[in-house]
């Protein structure tokens, strides 16, 4: 690029950065074309605050920033930006039209204009950047590691997007899938089932940290850390390996994570003295009351939930309105008002400045609702005072000098930022007012005015706001190009050209693109070029201002003194006015691609930049049609792409050029009567290539148009030389290799023959003849032919053909047949016409003697060649000639050769007898010569055949070491041993078989696996064995036997046993009775046969103990079948839980060799008789097992209502051997003194009438006289057990000791063991546990029995610290009535107490019981109870009557000027007034206080008035400040609380 070229003289400055300006290629800058009384264009207000070398730097960096491609595809929604009819100039080629509106950015700034695109425009935007090759980045740094489409910033488009539109720009990777298939769980459920359960936990996580933090007796600390430890640590790893979309952590996080977790839990719930707990603890505290107080709102509901909760006594605060309102009395100043306090320039743009900014009826209701807000220069007036009414100010033009005063009336619909507002002053604030200007120009305020009249103070000598016009700057097309560049601007705004090829004709065409600068002098610009991805930053500043003195001097001749001053403000303004340059950008296009112009930013002397790449509209299009709307993807005002063509080639192409030459053109059909010459095409289709060919009748010039480079080829079908002249595509002209392709016609092959006929004497003429052959054409040939025999006309000719490379070849004919042979010749065939031409009148006749010959025939197909040892083979030969014939032939074996020869053969068919061949071996068998009647001997080749001798036949033996066994029922195989040639054929018979029959079995071939067919159990002999040759038999492994395998068999043995009902039908053997729960339990001894071990499958019928059906099949209580593993010798064991009658029954039996069980008959004694050997096979045998005797323990009321029963022994409640039923306890409750220790004897013996009876009682299945055994646990000391013997009956009472309940607490009582007469026992305790006394106090329970409690009744005194102890019982509203609660420790209270009529009972588990009077009235505690105190009919309960009854008083309340915030401004020496009014029992006693104005609110004095016998009291005072009451007592209360 050579620079940039001014059209005007330039005024130019060095850079003021101090940095030297860098050599450049720019040419030498002419003058700048300047054009004044131009409207500056619509561009952005940037703050200032930069050089020139840092705002490129800032302009990379922006864009740097930015990623994706995408955002080309980005909708706009800001509002279009109006037109605007004062262009640049004229008498040029504008860059953009009139009208446009931002909806791309590019780079950060517009790229096209005020459209909607629609999904289809996205496409053919994107396909028309895809067509044109666009750069990978346009003006992003080359760091850059993700690029769109022509280097756009990419943006995100939603996942519904056109999948082109996303491959277009997003390189992005994609996420990783979530471990639940979406086919289960779709995407944005699981987040959302994820999130879900995220927020229960932490919900649940805050309860159980509020819960502990308000009561942390509650809940175990050390359970609630290892809870959420887990439940914390789950959660994490689950959001880890479920992989959940933008829930997904990676195992580092969720490591740190899991720990973070454990070190919150450890101070939430663990460490109670921890920050965490200490700061939390309030805040917990704070939350839970007041869900309770909302709770208790609930009508009905509300308070029986919420009861008497500690978190309602500990947090409950009295209200504010106990004390109520403030007093301030302040003093108001003086107020100012500064215009533009920072002395800041400001700048308009041209939609301000040159069109009116607001509607045509805004003048109608601007003083309703204010100026009209469209963006305006604001100019900041700050105002420190009231509210203003009136704001006059002066403006003077630069253009005129002339100065217009205004005012704004309607000042509160100004924009106002209030920054200090003083509440103490009334109206008074700090505020900033921003006056909307539309004019550039010098502004004054000239006054402001309050409400009231007052004016405003301002400055006396304050500079004078300076508006100017904002820079800008935009491209446009040269309106004069070079023609001879194929210079075009497209439909899009866009140009392109053709790649120049000298520099000399880059001089001639100079640049193509100018750059129109406007703005408050001097200014600098900043442009990005980008060559084919080369970004490069360029500069131009130092834009000095001219001098207005044309316009002073019209300006003073205009008009006396008034013109002089004017004049004298146009040359003291002239400097802020803005100019006009425009400047040519040269370029020398000298590399093909795309050449993009942008407009960074543009800087005027006050600092101000345009962001140009940011603008949000341009005035300016590239085209000559202006005032259209372009669509989006145009170039705008601020960038311009030049497409620079590569010129265009042609050449022929590599495969064309490294094939044969010349091209060859045949006639064949096989062959192409023409050529495709291929060409290589570089450029934009369509091409259009001339050429020249070069025959034998001349030159002829053709041309040929092409649309794809893939289709470009030249049709060549005539002879000649091909020469490519010229080449152009759609944009260019270019140039063509002069590379030639020669292109030739080829000739016919022809062939000629002669031949020679060949003679042998002894055969008694020609016996064939000798062809040769003279070829013509390109190798290789086909000679086709015919050979027939004339002797035999009806047959048909044979087709022969001969191939060679040679162009002369020659043949041998030699026939079997006599006969004239004609050798007719019909086509010939070579490369050039590989599908042959057809030859005429060549034809060869020759007479032929046929010689003899002789080959192998075949019997039944094959020729024989295997025979065994001692054998004579016969070989079949068949002859040809004529006869008789003589045959030599020899035999070939071990380096041997012996010939034989037989004469005299008649016939054509011979067989050839070979043998006896007695040594074992191959012999090779060899025709060699043949001799026909005519003495005609021909020599023989290749008639030969190989014989093989057998040595020996095949063997056979059996594989049989032992006797093979075999189940019963099953069929055998006897493996055998076979060698030999397979298929075998082996015979066998089995040993005295009477019949005399011989079996046979064929083995196909060789396997280890070989065996034979055994019919039946016995001894099994082979007979023979042979394959082609007869075989042998090992003698000693001739013979094998097969034996049956006998079944299992199990039984009882009766040894032990005794039948029962001997003689009877049911006899039936048994074991002797045993008690239920025996040590040990009776077993039947097995008796079994067969191959162990031995699987018995049994089963057992059980007849429980009270059924009277016993023993009858169809009525047993269950039934079961077992399977048990048995060795001999084995036992079956019995069941003995349960008593009844059980009887076992042998079903089948399975052993080593039977693996399926095998089916028992069921034996009785009854069916056997007197056989021994049957009795020892019975199969069903019986056990009876005896009831253990029951019993339970039992209580009962002194009139004999039974309570509760304990120790009864039943089968849901025991727990192992010795389990018990559940625990009951029987309470009793004493009044203080009436126990045992506490009172007399004669007390605690009527006390002692009232206790429960206890009685053991036994169930009818046991037989008298029965024994019980009790353990006793008294209160304290010992257990002692208790034994009753010769119990004659089911129920006996228990007599207890004195001693075992002679003091308040409790003692236990459970039946330890029973038995009956039979000697069957029952232990109910395990005897371990017998006799080791009461537990200790670790809250050990005993099992089973009855817990006896005797309580003493519970009382109440109020605690000292509380109010409840004051001695007059008058209390207050918030206090709280706490009661110290007496009696058993461990225990729960039952409290009822009455308020304001109100009865309510509630339960109460510490002890002390708080209730908080919240209201006034009345309260009294009438009773406490045991909680549990009544489940033995005995109440145990206090009653206290009026002894805790108090009166609630309501706390005193003052009310401040009515109970409101009043402020009064005072003028300095007057006092104001205020009243207190007080509510409550007189006498009064508070204090007030006045503190100063402002946030300290320091404590100026304070005052305390006392004994107050009225209802309100006055305060007159003349000082400033507020004045508040902070205490208020009346007789009995007081607020604040002590």
């Amino acid at each position: 690029m050579q620079g940039l070229t001014p059209v005007g003289t330039p005024n130019r400055t060095p850079r003021r950065t101090g940095k030297a300006k860098e050599p450049s290629s720019f040419s030498t800058p002419q003058h700048p074309r300047t054009e004044e009384g131009r409207a500056p264009s619509d561009l952005p207000i940037v703050d200032p605050g930069s050089t020139f070398a840092e705002r490129v730097y800032q302009s990379t960096g922006r864009i740097r920033g930015k990623t994706g491609a995408q955002s080309l595809f980005t909708t706009p929604t800001g509002p279009s930006s109006r037109q605007d009819g004062s262009a640049f100039g004229s008498g040029r080629v504008p860059l953009m039209s009139t009208a446009m509106t931002p909806s791309l950015r590019l780079g950060g700034g517009p790229i096209g204009l005020g459209e909607t695109l629609s999904p289809a425009s996205r496409l053919a935007r994107l396909g028309r950047l895809q067509d044109n090759n666009p750069p990978p980045s346009l003006f992003a740094s080359p760091a850059r590691k993700q690029e769109g489409a022509a280097g756009l910033p990419e943006k995100k488009e939603p996942e519904s997007s056109n999948s082109a539109l996303v491959a277009a720009g997003n390189k992005g990777r994609p996420g990783p899938d979530s471990a639940i298939p979406q086919t289960v769980v779709d995407l944005p459920s699981q987040r959302l089932y994820a999130v879900a359960v995220l927020a229960f936990l932490l919900a649940w996580k805050t309860y159980d940290a509020i819960a502990l933090s308000v009561d942390s007796e509650r809940t175990s600390s050390s359970y609630l850390f290892i809870k959420w430890c887990v439940l914390d640590t789950g959660l994490w790893y689950a959001c880890w390996r479920l992989h959940i979309p933008r829930l997904s952590i990676t195992a580092r996080a969720m490591q740190v994570l899991t720990a973070l977790s454990v070190f919150v839990n450890l101070n939430l719930f663990f460490l109670s003295s921890s920050i965490f707990m200490l700061a939390v603890k309030p805040v917990a505290i704070s939350v839970a009351s007041t869900c309770v107080r909302a709770i208790k709102q609930i009508p009905l509901v509300g308070p029986r939930l919420v009861g008497d909760s500690d978190l309602l006594i500990d947090s409950f605060e009295l209200d504010g309105e106990h004390i109520l309102g403030r007093h301030t009395i302040h003093v108001l100043p003086h107020s100012l008002a500064h215009m533009n306090p920072d002395s800041r320039i400001f700048c308009i743009d041209a939609k301000e400045a040159g069109a009116r900014s607001e509607p045509w009826y805004w003048a109608y209701v601007s003083d309703i609702v204010g100026p009209y807000r469209e963006k305006q220069t604001k100019i900041p007036i700050l105002i420190n005072g009231t509210h203003p009414q009136t704001i006059t100010y002066a403006h003077t033009s630069f253009e005129t000098g002339q100065r217009q005063v205004r005012a704004v009336k309607n000042v509160g619909a100004m924009q106002i930022e209030t920054t200090t507002v003083y509440p103490t002053l009334n109206g008074w604030s700090t505020a900033l007012y921003y006056l909307p200007v539309s004019e550039v120009g010098v502004y004054e305020i000239q006054s402001v005015r309050d409400a009231g009249g007052l004016e405003f103070r301002t400055p006396a000598h304050a500079p004078k706001t300076v508006v100017v016009g904002c820079p800008r700057a935009r491209l446009q097309w040269r309106a004069d190009p070079t023609p001879d560049d194929g210079f075009a601007v497209g439909g899009d705004g866009h140009a392109s050209i053709c790649q120049r090829i000298d520099t000399d004709d880059t001089a001639a065409s100079g640049g193509l693109i100018e750059a129109v600068v406007e703005g408050y002098e001097p200014i600098e610009i900043t442009m990005v070029r980008l060559v084919n991805g080369h970004r490069e930053v360029i500069g131009l500043e130092g834009i000095h201002p001219r001098t207005a003195e044309d316009e002073a001097v019209k300006a003073a001749d205009a008009g006396g003194e008034d013109g002089t001053r004017v004049a004298e403000e146009i040359v003291r303004w002239a400097r802020f006015r803005s100019r006009r340059s425009v400047y040519v950008i040269n370029d020398t296009f000298l590399r093909p691609g795309e050449y993009v112009y942008k407009l960074e930013s543009v800087r005027d002397a006050a600092n101000f930049t345009a962001s140009l790449s940011d603008a949000s509209s341009s005035t300016g299009v590239f085209k000559n049609n202006k005032g259209k709307k372009d669509a989006v993807g145009k170039a705008t005002s601020f960038m311009a792409r030049i497409h620079v063509h590569r010129r265009p080639s042609a050449a022929w192409s590599s495969a064309l050029l490294q094939s044969e030459m010349p091209l060859r053109l045949s006639g064949d059909k096989q062959r192409s009567s023409s050529h495709r010459l291929g060409l290589t095409l570089v450029g934009q289709p369509p091409w259009t290539v001339e050429y020249l060919v070069i025959g034998a009748s001349g030159t002829t010039r053709e041309t040929r148009k092409f649309a794809s480079a893939g289709e470009a080829f030249v049709e060549a079908g005539r002879a000649g030389v091909y020469q490519l002249e010229s080449v152009g595509d759609q944009h260019c002209a270019g140039r063509a290799e002069r590379t030639n392709v020669t292109v030739a016609n080829t000739p016919r092959p022809t062939v000629n023959v002669t031949s020679t006929a060949l003679t042998a004497r002894e055969c008694g003429g020609s016996i064939g003849a000798q062809i040769d052959l003279e070829l013509v054409g390109r190798p290789p040939f086909v000679v086709h032919y015919r050979e027939s025999n004339l002797r035999f006309p009806n047959s048909r000719p044979i087709t022969r053909v001969v191939r060679t490379q040679q162009r002369r070849h020659a043949m041998r004919v030699t026939p079997e047949l006599a006969g004239t042979y004609r050798f007719e010749f019909f086509r010939l065939e070579d490369d050039n016409y590989p599908s042959g031409i057809p030859v005429s009148a060549l034809a060869v006749e020759q007479p032929v003697h046929a010689q003899p010959s002789a080959k192998l025939d075949t019997i039944g197909g094959v020729i024989p060649r295997r025979i065994c040892r001692g054998q004579t083979l016969e070989l079949p030969v068949r002859l040809k000639g004529q006869g008789p014939w003589e045959l030599t032939y020899a035999i070939v074996h071990e380096s041997r050769r012996t010939s034989h020869t037989v004469a005299g053969i008649e016939q054509e068919s011979h067989t050839v007898a070979l043998g006896p061949l007695e040594s074992p071996g191959d012999y090779a068998v060899e025709i060699v010569q043949v001799r026909d009647g005519n003495g005609c001997a021909r020599d023989l080749a290749d008639v030969a055949t190989t014989v093989t001798v057998r040595a020996d036949g095949p063997s056979v033996a059996f594989r049989c070491p032992q006797d093979i066994r075999v189940l019963d029922g099953t069929q055998a195989r006897i493996p055998i041993r076979v060698s030999g040639e397979f298929p075998v054929k082996v015979r066998y018979r089995k040993v005295g078989d009477t019949s005399g029959h011989v079996h046979t079995a064929e083995i196909a071939r060789a396997s280890h696996e070989a065996s034979v067919l055994a019919y039946g159990p016995g001894e099994y002999e082979l007979v023979a064995a042979a394959d082609i040759c007869p075989g042998s038999v090992d003698p000693l492994a001739a013979r094998c036997a097969v034996r049956v395998e006998p079944r299992p068999a199990a039984w009882f043995a009766t040894d032990g046993l005794t039948l029962a009902g001997a003689g009877q039908a049911d006899a039936v053997w048994r074991l002797p009775e045993v008690c239920e729960g025996s040590a040990a339990p009776a077993a039947f001894e097995l008796g079994l046969s067969g191959s162990g071990p031995w699987t018995i499958e049994y089963g057992v019928q059980f007849w429980a103990a009270g059924n009277q059906r016993a023993g009858e099949a169809g009525h047993a209580d269950r039934s079961a079948v077992h399977t048990a593993v048995a060795l001999q010798p084995s036992t079956l064991k019995t069941e003995c839980c349960d008593p009844g009658l059980y009887r076992y029954t042998l079903r089948g039996v399975s052993d080593e060799r039977y693996g399926r069980l095998q089916p028992l008959a069921a034996v009785r004694a009854a069916a056997v008789g007197a056989s021994d050997t049957a009795v020892a096979r019975v199969t069903v045998a019986e056990h009876r097992v005896a009831r253990a005797p029951r019993a339970s323990l039992r209580a009962y009321l002194p009139d004999g209502t039974p309570l509760a029963a304990a120790a009864a022994d039943s089968p849901s409640s025991r727990r192992g051997m010795f389990g018990s039923s559940r625990q009951t306890t029987v309470k009793h409750c004493l009044a203080p003194g009436q126990s045992a220790a506490d009172g007399d004897a004669q007390t605690w013996a009527q006390v002692r009438h009232r206790l429960p009876e206890f009685r053991v009682e036994f169930e009818l299945d046991g037989v008298p006289p029965l024994d019980a055994w009790i353990e006793v646990f008294p209160a304290t000391g010992p257990s002692e057990v208790v034994h009753i013997a010769g119990i004659a009956g089911h129920a006996h009472p228990v007599e207890l000791p004195p001693s075992v309940a002679a003091q308040l607490g409790r003692f236990h009582m459970r039946l330890v063991r029973t038995r009956d007469a039979r000697g069957c026992e029952r232990q109910l305790v395990d005897p371990s546990d017998v006799g080791l006394g009461r537990p200790g106090d670790s809250g050990t329970v005993i099992a089973g029995g009855f817990e006896i409690e005797y309580i003493e009744a519970p009382s109440a005194r109020p605690v000292p610290s509380s109010a409840a102890a004051s001695p007059t019982r008058d209390v207050c509203v918030g206090d709280v009535l706490s009661f110290e609660l007496r009696g058993l420790s461990r225990r729960a209270w039952t409290v009822a107490y009455a308020y304001n009529g109100a009865a309510r009972t509630v339960s109460a588990t510490r002890r002390v019981f708080r209730r908080l009077v919240d209201v006034p009235g009345s309260f009294t505690l009438a009773r406490v109870c045991h909680q549990d105190g009544g489940a033995s009919g005995n109440g145990c309960c206090s009653d206290f009557g009026d002894s805790f009854s108090y009166a609630v008083h309501d706390v005193p309340r003052v009310r401040v000027s009515g109970g409101r915030d009043v402020h009064q401004d005072v003028m300095e020496g007057d006092t104001g007034d205020i009243r207190l009014d007080l509510v409550g029992t007189p006498p009064f006693s508070f204090t007030w206080q006045r503190r100063a104005l402002g946030a300290s609110g320091k404590i100026l004095e304070s005052h305390t008035v006392a004994a107050l016998n009225a209802s309100s009291y006055t305060i007159t005072t003349a000082a400033e400040g507020t004045f508040e009451v902070t205490f208020v007592q009346d007789r009995y209360c007081q607020y604040p609380k002590a």
